[in-house]
Protein backbone atom coordinates (compact mmCIF):
# COMPACT_ATOMS: atom_id res chain seq x y z
CA UNK A 1 0.00 0.00 0.00
CA UNK A 2 3.02 2.30 1.07
CA UNK A 3 3.94 3.44 -2.94
CA UNK A 4 0.24 4.59 -2.91
CA UNK A 5 0.48 6.99 -0.82
CA UNK A 6 1.80 10.39 0.19
CA UNK A 7 5.09 11.07 1.39
CA UNK A 8 3.97 11.25 5.32
CA UNK A 9 2.81 8.22 5.24
CA UNK A 10 6.72 7.18 5.76
CA UNK A 11 6.28 8.57 9.47
CA UNK A 12 3.64 7.22 10.02
CA UNK A 13 5.23 3.28 9.28
CA UNK A 14 8.49 4.18 10.99
CA UNK A 15 6.84 5.34 14.54
CA UNK A 16 4.09 2.53 13.75
CA UNK A 17 1.16 5.65 14.63
CA UNK A 18 -2.27 4.71 14.25
CA UNK A 19 -3.75 6.48 11.53
CA UNK A 20 -6.98 6.23 9.11
CA UNK A 21 -7.54 4.50 6.03
CA UNK A 22 -9.78 4.96 2.97
CA UNK A 23 -11.10 1.51 2.42
CA UNK A 24 -11.31 1.40 -1.65
CA UNK A 25 -10.28 -2.34 -2.45
CA UNK A 26 -11.10 -4.10 -6.02
CA UNK A 27 -10.32 -7.80 -4.88
CA UNK A 28 -12.48 -9.14 -2.31
CA UNK A 29 -10.12 -9.20 0.66
CA UNK A 30 -10.86 -11.77 3.79
CA UNK A 31 -10.52 -10.24 7.30
CA UNK A 32 -8.70 -12.30 9.90
CA UNK A 33 -8.88 -12.86 13.76
CA UNK A 34 -5.07 -12.74 13.79
CA UNK A 35 -2.59 -13.20 11.05
CA UNK A 36 -0.83 -16.30 12.59
CA UNK A 37 -4.24 -18.29 12.91
CA UNK A 38 -5.90 -16.99 9.90
CA UNK A 39 -8.95 -17.55 10.78
CA UNK A 40 -11.79 -15.48 8.74
CA UNK A 41 -14.10 -13.49 10.40
CA UNK A 42 -15.33 -11.04 8.14
CA UNK A 43 -14.84 -9.61 4.14
CA UNK A 44 -13.27 -6.45 4.03
CA UNK A 45 -16.33 -5.57 1.01
CA UNK A 46 -18.56 -4.89 3.72
CA UNK A 47 -17.04 -2.12 4.31
CA UNK A 48 -16.15 -0.72 1.07
CA UNK A 49 -15.95 3.11 0.72
CA UNK A 50 -15.84 4.05 4.45
CA UNK A 51 -13.01 5.64 6.48
CA UNK A 52 -11.78 2.89 8.73
CA UNK A 53 -8.50 3.48 12.15
CA UNK A 54 -5.70 1.22 11.39
CA UNK A 55 -4.38 0.23 15.16
CA UNK A 56 -1.73 -1.98 14.18
CA UNK A 57 0.20 -3.12 11.42
CA UNK A 58 2.03 -6.81 11.20
CA UNK A 59 3.83 -8.51 8.93
CA UNK A 60 3.24 -12.44 8.21
CA UNK A 61 4.04 -14.27 5.47
CA UNK A 62 5.72 -11.94 3.28
CA UNK A 63 2.39 -9.58 3.49
CA UNK A 64 1.24 -6.43 6.08
CA UNK A 65 -1.75 -6.66 7.49
CA UNK A 66 -3.66 -4.22 9.06
CA UNK A 67 -5.90 -4.32 12.68
CA UNK A 68 -9.07 -2.16 11.03
CA UNK A 69 -11.32 -0.40 13.41
CA UNK A 70 -14.84 1.36 11.59
CA UNK A 71 -16.81 3.43 14.21
CA UNK A 72 -15.56 2.31 17.15
CA UNK A 73 -15.74 -1.88 16.42
CA UNK A 74 -12.69 -3.59 15.74
CA UNK A 75 -13.15 -5.89 12.60
CA UNK A 76 -9.64 -7.39 12.63
CA UNK A 77 -6.46 -8.23 10.36
CA UNK A 78 -6.85 -7.58 6.95
CA UNK A 79 -4.46 -6.48 4.01
CA UNK A 80 -4.64 -3.49 1.96
CA UNK A 81 -3.46 -2.94 -1.45
CA UNK A 82 -5.38 0.10 -3.07
CA UNK A 83 -6.43 2.00 0.10
CA UNK A 84 -5.23 4.98 0.97
CA UNK A 85 -4.22 7.01 4.39
CA UNK A 86 -6.34 9.24 4.81
CA UNK A 87 -5.77 12.93 7.61
CA UNK A 88 -8.49 13.59 10.05
CA UNK A 89 -8.91 17.44 10.37
CA UNK A 90 -10.79 19.55 12.44
CA UNK A 91 -14.47 19.47 11.33
CA UNK A 92 -15.62 22.32 9.09
CA UNK A 93 -18.93 23.77 7.49
CA UNK A 94 -18.85 23.34 4.05
CA UNK A 95 -21.31 23.83 0.40
CA UNK A 96 -20.45 22.78 -3.30
CA UNK A 97 -19.69 25.27 -5.59
CA UNK A 98 -21.49 23.19 -8.66
CA UNK A 99 -20.16 25.18 -11.37
CA UNK A 100 -16.58 24.12 -10.20
CA UNK A 101 -17.12 20.41 -9.35
CA UNK A 102 -18.45 20.79 -12.95
CA UNK A 103 -15.59 22.17 -14.69
CA UNK A 104 -13.27 20.00 -12.57
CA UNK A 105 -15.43 16.43 -13.00
CA UNK A 106 -12.69 14.79 -14.43
CA UNK A 107 -10.77 14.47 -10.66
CA UNK A 108 -13.82 13.97 -8.63
CA UNK A 109 -14.19 10.81 -6.44
CA UNK A 110 -17.49 9.56 -5.42
CA UNK A 111 -19.20 7.71 -3.07
CA UNK A 112 -22.85 8.24 -3.65
CA UNK A 113 -24.22 8.15 -6.91
CA UNK A 114 -24.21 11.77 -9.44
CA UNK A 115 -27.70 11.80 -9.13
CA UNK A 116 -27.26 12.82 -5.91
CA UNK A 117 -25.13 15.80 -6.50
CA UNK A 118 -28.04 18.38 -7.37
CA UNK A 119 -29.34 17.17 -3.65
CA UNK A 120 -26.05 18.18 -1.82
CA UNK A 121 -25.25 21.29 -3.73
CA UNK A 122 -27.57 23.01 -1.54
CA UNK A 123 -26.87 21.04 1.76
CA UNK A 124 -24.08 22.33 4.33
CA UNK A 125 -22.10 19.44 4.68
CA UNK A 126 -18.83 18.47 7.30
CA UNK A 127 -15.46 18.34 5.90
CA UNK A 128 -13.88 16.19 8.47
CA UNK A 129 -11.03 14.03 6.23
CA UNK A 130 -8.36 15.04 3.66
CA UNK A 131 -6.05 12.69 1.60
CA UNK A 132 -3.68 13.53 -1.49
CA UNK A 133 -4.29 11.16 -5.08
CA UNK A 134 -2.69 11.86 -8.12
CA UNK A 135 -1.56 14.99 -6.91
CA UNK A 136 -5.04 16.26 -5.98
CA UNK A 137 -6.33 17.14 -2.51
CA UNK A 138 -9.82 15.78 -2.10
CA UNK A 139 -11.97 16.18 1.34
CA UNK A 140 -14.46 13.55 2.59
CA UNK A 141 -17.57 15.35 3.37
CA UNK A 142 -20.14 13.90 5.37
CA UNK A 143 -24.07 14.95 6.18
CA UNK A 144 -25.33 13.31 9.58
CA UNK A 145 -22.31 11.05 10.17
CA UNK A 146 -23.12 9.42 6.21
CA UNK A 147 -19.89 9.66 4.13
CA UNK A 148 -21.53 11.75 0.77
CA UNK A 149 -17.72 11.54 -1.29
CA UNK A 150 -14.83 12.58 -1.43
CA UNK A 151 -14.50 16.33 -3.37
CA UNK A 152 -11.50 18.28 -4.74
CA UNK A 153 -10.80 20.46 -2.35
CA UNK A 154 -11.10 23.51 -4.99
CA UNK A 155 -14.86 22.87 -5.92
CA UNK A 156 -15.42 23.60 -1.91
CA UNK A 157 -17.05 26.92 -0.36
CA UNK A 158 -16.17 27.17 3.63
CA UNK A 159 -17.92 28.74 6.54
CA UNK A 160 -16.25 31.54 8.20
CA UNK A 161 -16.71 32.30 11.74
CA UNK A 162 -17.08 35.94 12.12
CA UNK A 163 -18.26 37.87 14.97
CA UNK A 164 -19.82 41.59 12.84
CA UNK A 165 -22.58 43.99 14.28
CA UNK A 166 -25.71 44.43 11.78
CA UNK A 167 -26.97 48.21 12.82
CA UNK A 168 -30.22 46.92 10.56
CA UNK A 169 -31.63 45.56 7.36
CA UNK A 170 -33.53 47.00 4.31
CA UNK A 171 -36.15 45.59 2.46
CA UNK A 172 -36.74 42.51 1.43
CA UNK A 173 -34.97 41.38 4.67
CA UNK A 174 -36.02 37.48 5.57
CA UNK A 175 -34.58 34.70 7.79
CA UNK A 176 -34.80 31.06 7.18
CA UNK A 177 -34.72 27.82 9.16
CA UNK A 178 -31.75 26.10 6.88
CA UNK A 179 -28.81 27.37 4.78
CA UNK A 180 -30.85 26.43 1.82
CA UNK A 181 -33.04 29.16 2.53
CA UNK A 182 -35.91 26.89 2.74
CA UNK A 183 -38.33 27.75 5.82
CA UNK A 184 -38.95 31.08 6.11
CA UNK A 185 -39.44 32.39 10.18
CA UNK A 186 -41.77 35.51 10.24
CA UNK A 187 -39.83 38.39 11.58
CA UNK A 188 -40.77 39.51 15.32
CA UNK A 189 -39.94 42.97 14.82
CA UNK A 190 -39.66 43.75 18.75
CA UNK A 191 -37.23 40.77 19.08
CA UNK A 192 -35.30 40.14 16.05
CA UNK A 193 -32.54 42.68 17.54
CA UNK A 194 -29.57 42.73 18.33
CA UNK A 195 -28.37 40.79 15.59
CA UNK A 196 -24.74 39.20 14.69
CA UNK A 197 -23.01 37.67 11.72
CA UNK A 198 -21.38 34.46 13.63
CA UNK A 199 -20.92 32.44 10.41
CA UNK A 200 -21.17 33.27 6.42
CA UNK A 201 -20.22 32.28 2.93
CA UNK A 202 -18.72 34.96 1.79
CA UNK A 203 -18.82 33.58 -2.06
CA UNK A 204 -22.15 33.40 -2.23
CA UNK A 205 -23.07 36.03 0.37
CA UNK A 206 -25.13 33.82 2.70
CA UNK A 207 -24.97 34.33 6.55
CA UNK A 208 -25.86 32.54 9.74
CA UNK A 209 -27.25 35.42 12.36
CA UNK A 210 -27.40 35.42 15.60
CA UNK A 211 -30.73 37.54 16.40
CA UNK A 212 -33.13 37.49 19.69
CA UNK A 213 -35.22 35.05 18.57
CA UNK A 214 -32.59 32.48 18.07
CA UNK A 215 -30.15 31.57 14.98
CA UNK A 216 -31.20 31.68 11.34
CA UNK A 217 -29.76 31.85 7.40
CA UNK A 218 -30.16 35.16 5.47
CA UNK A 219 -29.07 36.97 2.66
CA UNK A 220 -26.32 39.47 3.41
CA UNK A 221 -27.06 41.69 0.71
CA UNK A 222 -29.89 42.72 2.65
CA UNK A 223 -28.10 43.52 5.83
CA UNK A 224 -26.51 46.44 6.77
CA UNK A 225 -22.88 46.22 8.56
CA UNK A 226 -19.64 47.68 8.23
CA UNK A 227 -18.38 46.24 5.34
CA UNK A 228 -14.25 46.73 6.43
CA UNK A 229 -15.13 44.47 9.63
CA UNK A 230 -15.03 41.38 7.34
CA UNK A 231 -11.48 39.95 7.45
CA UNK A 232 -9.45 39.00 4.62
CA UNK A 233 -10.39 35.14 3.85
CA UNK A 234 -6.50 32.79 5.20
CA UNK A 235 -7.65 29.34 4.42
CA UNK A 236 -7.39 28.40 8.48
CA UNK A 237 -4.96 24.97 7.55
CA UNK A 238 -2.57 23.64 5.08
CA UNK A 239 -2.45 20.44 4.24
CA UNK A 240 0.56 20.14 6.25
CA UNK A 241 -0.84 21.24 9.04
CA UNK A 242 -3.83 19.37 8.93
CA UNK A 243 -1.52 16.18 8.97
CA UNK A 244 0.49 17.45 12.52
CA UNK A 245 -3.04 17.77 14.00
CA UNK A 246 -4.15 14.28 13.05
CA UNK A 247 -0.82 13.00 14.61
CA UNK A 248 -1.36 14.73 17.65
CA UNK A 249 -5.19 13.58 17.82
CA UNK A 250 -3.86 10.08 17.17
CA UNK A 251 -0.85 9.76 19.42
CA UNK A 252 -3.32 11.45 22.02
CA UNK A 253 -6.12 8.70 21.52
CA UNK A 254 -3.20 5.70 21.68
CA UNK A 255 -2.12 7.07 24.76
CA UNK A 256 -5.86 7.44 26.43
CA UNK A 257 -6.09 3.70 25.20
CA UNK A 258 -3.02 2.84 26.38
CA UNK A 259 -3.93 4.63 29.93
CA UNK A 260 -7.54 2.86 29.68
CA UNK A 261 -5.60 -0.69 29.16
CA UNK A 262 -2.96 -0.81 32.04
CA UNK A 263 -5.93 0.70 34.57
CA UNK A 264 -7.92 -2.51 33.43
CA UNK A 265 -5.25 -4.76 33.67
CA UNK A 266 -4.19 -3.53 37.23
CA UNK A 267 -7.49 -4.00 38.20
CA UNK A 268 -8.11 -7.46 36.89
CA UNK A 269 -4.66 -8.42 39.17
CA UNK A 270 -5.78 -6.47 41.92
CA UNK A 271 -9.23 -8.92 41.75
CA UNK A 272 -6.81 -12.19 41.14
CA UNK A 273 -4.90 -11.40 44.28
CA UNK A 274 -1.36 -11.92 42.30
CA UNK A 275 1.42 -10.14 41.88
CA UNK A 276 1.98 -8.91 38.72
CA UNK A 277 6.19 -9.07 38.52
CA UNK A 278 7.47 -12.85 38.72
CA UNK A 279 8.90 -13.45 42.38
CA UNK A 280 12.51 -14.71 43.23
CA UNK A 281 12.40 -18.02 44.07
CA UNK A 282 15.78 -18.00 44.99
CA UNK A 283 14.66 -18.21 48.83
CA UNK A 284 12.43 -21.42 48.80
CA UNK A 285 14.99 -22.96 46.52
CA UNK A 286 17.81 -22.20 49.15
CA UNK A 287 15.14 -23.98 51.75
CA UNK A 288 14.97 -26.89 49.60
CA UNK A 289 18.83 -27.62 48.98
CA UNK A 290 19.32 -30.66 46.21
CA UNK A 291 21.14 -32.58 48.37
CA UNK A 292 19.27 -33.12 52.04
CA UNK A 293 21.59 -33.55 54.83
CA UNK A 294 18.81 -33.57 57.50
CA UNK A 295 15.22 -35.42 56.61
CA UNK A 296 12.28 -32.70 56.36
CA UNK A 297 9.00 -32.66 57.65
CA UNK A 298 6.58 -34.00 55.65
CA UNK A 299 4.44 -31.38 56.30
CA UNK A 300 6.73 -28.67 55.79
CA UNK A 301 7.77 -30.38 52.10
CA UNK A 302 4.01 -30.47 50.85
CA UNK A 303 4.06 -26.47 51.70
CA UNK A 304 7.33 -25.87 49.99
CA UNK A 305 6.11 -27.79 47.07
CA UNK A 306 2.95 -25.78 46.91
CA UNK A 307 4.20 -22.67 47.36
CA UNK A 308 7.07 -23.21 44.13
CA UNK A 309 3.76 -23.99 42.49
CA UNK A 310 2.21 -21.24 42.83
CA UNK A 311 5.05 -19.39 42.11
CA UNK A 312 5.53 -20.81 38.52
CA UNK A 313 2.19 -20.45 37.79
CA UNK A 314 2.46 -16.58 38.45
CA UNK A 315 5.52 -16.50 36.27
CA UNK A 316 3.92 -18.27 33.34
CA UNK A 317 0.55 -15.95 33.80
CA UNK A 318 3.25 -13.33 33.58
CA UNK A 319 5.09 -14.53 30.52
CA UNK A 320 2.37 -15.15 28.66
CA UNK A 321 0.96 -11.51 29.53
CA UNK A 322 3.98 -9.79 28.66
CA UNK A 323 4.31 -11.56 25.27
CA UNK A 324 1.05 -11.04 24.53
CA UNK A 325 0.02 -7.94 21.58
CA UNK A 326 -1.02 -5.84 24.73
CA UNK A 327 1.55 -6.89 26.89
CA UNK A 328 4.02 -6.07 23.52
CA UNK A 329 1.93 -2.68 23.11
CA UNK A 330 2.46 -1.68 26.80
CA UNK A 331 6.39 -2.49 27.16
CA UNK A 332 6.98 -0.54 24.07
CA UNK A 333 5.02 2.17 25.53
CA UNK A 334 7.31 2.21 28.58
CA UNK A 335 10.23 1.55 27.00
CA UNK A 336 9.68 4.98 25.34
CA UNK A 337 8.44 6.62 28.27
CA UNK A 338 12.12 6.17 29.94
Amino acid sequence: MEHKLDKFFGHIRNFNVSHYVWINETKDLPIFQTVHSMKKVGDLKDYQKQVARVLAIKQAKKKKYYYLEVEGEELGWAELINSRVVYSKPKEHVKIDLQKFLDLQDKQIFVVSKNNLRLLKDQMLDSRFVMIKDGVEYEALFKKHQLQGWFSSDSLMRSEKVNIPVRGYKDGFTIYEFNNLTSEVKIDEEKIHPIKIVHMFRDIGLAKIKTGMGNYWTDMSFLEYDETAIPEYAPPYNFEETVVYDLIQNISEERKMTLELVERLNSQFKNMDVQVEPADTSEVQDEVPKEQTQPIDHDIRKKLELEREKREKIERKYNNLKNSFLGKLQTKYWEMRK
